[in-house]
């Protein structure tokens, strides 16, 4: 199982980064703060669940891929992601460690969603709604699909997260976050 985060950019092309499958954080299980950081933040991303096997996709036929969708976050430690940029150096310490890629509970059929670029997001923090709008991903999704899978061949049971501008602060022990689609909350997680 491969986790495919497509990074937020303004890029011409669709950026993408890959965690292991370790970084899975599942069924609102606690997400406990590394040592390693003292800077973590969350992005919300719109996942979708891969449902057949592709490679070399064509745009036109890209939704054939995914079946569900549902919230997850991308964590990252950003003291370290700064200090990896500023030496040039790989960035996965601080994007791919253990359980930097939280997931819902609950994956919504997409006949069910309608219109998956027009979805709506809310995200909060302590009980305080920090988003809750429908963000522009910079490229198409089925685009995005294409894109990726020039590179890498897409198997059943991946996950491909769409990272939106839907960003926290630091993260504190104590902090419980809370992601929703579409006005049903599928994520909630706290921070130990």
């Amino acid at each position: 199982m491969k986790l495919i985060f497509i990074a937020y950019t303004g890029a011409p092309t669709p950026i993408f980064y890959l965690k292991p499958d370790t970084a899975l954080l599942r069924n609102h299980s606690p997400f406990f703060y590394p040592d390693f950081t003292c800077d973590v933040r969350a992005e919300l991303a719109l996942v979708l669940r891969i449902s057949r096997l592709g490679r070399s996709i064509k745009a036109a036929f890209a939704a054939r891929y995914f079946d569900t969708a549902g919230v997850g976050l991308s964590l990252t430690a950003c003291d370290l992601l700064a200090q990896c940029v500023r030496h040039g150096l790989p960035q996965d310490c601080a994007r791919a460690f253990d359980f930097a890629a939280p997931i819902g509970t609950e994956f919504i059929p997409i006949a069910e969603i309608g219109d998956i670029g027009q979805c709506r997001f809310g995200l909060s923090l302590n009980g305080n709604l920090l988003h809750a709008d429908a963000p522009c991903f910079r490229h198409s999704i089925n685009a995005t699909i294409a894109h990726v899978s020039q590179f890498l061949t897409l198997r059943t049971g991946d996950y491909l997260f769409l990272n939106t501008s839907l960003a926290t602060d630091t993260l504190h022990i104590g902090d419980e976050l809370r992601a929703s689609l579409n006005g049903t909350e599928l994520l909630k997680m706290r921070i130990h």
